[in-house]
């Protein structure tokens, strides 16, 4: 047996490595927002397959490798020395004689040998672009190979996905792997002691949900380490004796693999992540204050009063409101007697009460509001809306408010990201974010050619008028799938779409599992059984990503997956995502969409298009009603992206107003 390589441990920090952000102005933003608009497909780059050129080398390289494994890990020191010292840009010949033996060690290691596709995909990471790649064709083993070649090159790699229970999944798999090339990986997970993650990030590379290194980073630039990393907290540190200096948590931002690229970078990049402290700031709102907000918003007039835009989830008090508000409260009313706070908190209520609903935005889970994140389907623990709006859905539902706590560092993805002096990413639908990424973070995409044809069928569209009626129909063709043994996957919105879809398959005396937020100490359970004959397994879009259905022979054979799509999401990106479930690596599978008038891209604006589209179903012209239910989630992705364009806008300004400081944070 071949004795692995000793891992090596990084030493600890003299300096703090990250990239210097680029400084944009407003006029440079805007030209390059307009060009990109000019160019819809700058950023993409062509694709590249088995054919590729890297591949090429690679198997030339591979007649040069030893026959043994252990005489191939004799070649890992001088390999090292070796890359460390070459240019930012690796050579091509040299970049195929490290992924000839990295395939080597994974095809010994792993017993499973990289595909040439697999390759072009690393190549493409190591070159700093997003890798576009099917559902099935290996993106985890992609990303394990593109961690140890850029470790291998002396940086420190964080491998970053959506959630945690990926990360410790791909941490757990591949650690013989790295320890075998005489690399350190380690996975920090939420909860883990401070002391702990600072060792762990001591590793070659760093398996992790991203929210997790992002707290992290906050806390390095906002704790008693701030003055030995960057800006002028690093000019003054030379004021202070280094004896007094605690060690940062993070080993800085060198290089980053960026699981499901345009989950993080794009679908998650509005939400800022903001660091508390332990002291609370109420700053007046108390209780009362709350609980009088909301019975002040409860006698207001939606129409008259206030103005409720649920597909911008935004409320807008109309002029009549204000002065009603104005008129009913009288002098002893605390903060809400000062127009601008009372008129911001009553929006903030009104926001609680009509547009944050529960098992859609949130769930109560042991007395407390849990935030759901839409794009995964899954819990955020630890997450509180700002400005004391998560207080007011606590005060709705009759909890006790918890602390409005001060706030010690604020940072976006949109911000974060770029700080990284390497950045790449995966995703199965990468393009139609491109013009963004191109656009944010100057990434570009390049389509990795799947191993094996698609061979999946998309059934012709159905919409229903109710969504009572579109359960029932559902009900009904699972039955009969179900009772061909044909593994069924129901993808579902909102965990309160996940409980009527299992109500009505309850009502047919169908036995499946439910996979939502209330259920994810099961899902390991629940994603390995989901590819057996005849199970139905209903979902939110916590199955959506990341997900590897594997099927069984006899599922095979009976045509393989079928997945329902209930629901249109505001980005197609999310149903391709969840489409992709079925047909991995050439299997057979079916796609089938069954909608309703009633769903929630029907909601708050969209009434003439509900109106138009329930027309055209009277008509018979079901594939035209599609393409307008299409027409209008475009308007809505289109809405999302330029809330996040106007985002990026805030922060450069709020990056302008505290640059004495050297750091937005």
């Amino acid at each position: 047996m071949v004795q692995p390589t000793r891992p090596m441990i990084l030493p600890r920090l003299d300096r703090y490595p990250q990239r210097i952000e680029p400084q944009l102005s407003p006029f440079d933003a805007g030209v390059l927002s307009f060009f990109s608009y000019l160019q819809p497909l700058r950023g993409r780059k062509a694709a590249w397959g088995s054919d590729a050129s890297i591949v090429h080398h690679v198997r030339a390289a591979q007649d040069r490798l030893p026959a043994s494994l252990g005489a191939c890990l004799d070649l890992i020191p001088a390999l090292r020395r070796q890359l460390k010292i070459q240019g930012e840009r690796l050579p091509i010949v040299e970049g195929a004689h490290l992924l000839a033996l990295l395939q080597r060690v994974a095809e010994e290691v792993l017993e499973q040998r990289p595909y040439d596709v697999q390759l072009a995909a690393t190549w493409s990471l190591m070159c700093g672009e997003i890798a576009e790649m099917g559902t099935g064709e290996g993106k985890s083993l992609t990303a394990a190979i593109a961690a140890a070649a850029l470790a291998f090159r002396g940086r420190q790699v964080h491998v970053l996905t959506v959630n945690d229970y990926l990360a410790s999944r791909d941490a757990e798999r591949f650690s013989d792997f790295f320890s075998t090339l005489g690399l350190s990986s380690g996975c920090i997970e939420e909860g883990l002691p401070a002391e702990d993650r600072s060792k762990l990030y001591q590793s070659n590379i760093i398996f992790s949900a991203a929210k997790n290194v992002v707290f992290d980073y906050l806390r390095d630039q906002t704790g008693p380490s701030s003055n030995v990393l960057s800006g002028l907290p690093a000019k003054l540190s030379q004021l202070i004796p280094q004896d007094s200096v605690a060690a940062p948590i993070l080993q800085g931002l060198d290089a980053v693999i960026v699981d499901e690229a345009d989950s993080v970078l794009i679908d998650q990049a509005a939400t800022p992540f903001i660091l508390s402290g332990g002291d609370a700031a109420l700053g007046g709102l108390d209780e009362l204050v709350l609980m009088n907000a909301l019975q002040l918003a409860d006698k207001l007039v939606e129409g008259k009063h206030f103005k409720n835009h649920p597909a911008l989830r935004r409320v807008t008090l109309t002029e009549d409101g204000k002065d009603w508000l104005s008129s009913w409260v009288d002098g002893d009313q605390g903060l809400l007697a000062v127009a601008p706070i009372r008129e911001h908190i009553v929006s903030q209520a009104l926001v609680a009460r009509h547009l944050l609903l529960r098992n859609r935005d949130y769930l109560i889970k042991e007395d407390k509001i849990q935030i759901i994140d839409e794009s995964t389907g899954r819990i955020m623990p630890d997450r509180q809306w700002s400005e004391g709006l998560h207080q007011l859905v606590e005060i709705k539902e009759a909890l006790p408010p918890s602390e409005i706590r001060t706030t010690l560092g604020r940072i976006t993805y949109q911000r974060f990201f770029p700080r990284y002096r390497h950045l790449c990413g995966m995703s199965g639908t990468a393009r139609p974010a491109a013009r963004e990424l191109w656009e944010t973070y100057g990434l570009t995409v390049r389509r990795i050619l799947p191993r094996k044809p698609d061979r999946r069928r998309w059934a012709p569209i159905k919409i229903f008028p109710t969504s009572t009626s579109k359960w029932q129909a559902i009900a009904s063709y699972v039955s009969r799938l179900h009772s061909q043994d044909i593994p069924v996957l129901i993808g579902t919105r909102t965990l309160d779409a996940s409980r009527q879809c299992s109500a009505a398959l309850v009502s047919h005396g169908i036995p499946h599992h439910v996979l939502n937020a209330e259920e994810i100490e099961k899902e390991a359970t629940i994603v390995s059984l989901a590819g057996e004959p005849g199970q139905v397994t209903v979902a939110t879009n916590m199955a959506g990503r990341g997900t590897d259905i594997i099927l069984s022979d006899r599922a095979r054979s009976v045509g393989g997956l079928h997945v329902i799509l209930t629901e249109l999401h505001e980005n197609r990106r999310i149903d391709l995502q969840l489409a992709g479930r079925c047909g991995r690596q050439g299997d057979l599978g079916q796609v089938d969409c069954l909608l309703s008038l009633e769903d929630t891209i029907f909601s708050g604006e969209a009434k003439i298009f509900k109106t138009l589209t329930s027309g055209l179903i009277h008509i018979g012209q079901t594939k035209a009603a599609y393409a307008l239910m299409k027409l209008l989630q475009a308007k809505q992705t289109r809405r999302a992206e330029a809330s996040r364009r106007r985002l990026q806008k805030y922060e450069r300004q709020r990056e302008r107003t505290l640059a004495l400081t050297g750091a937005l944070e």
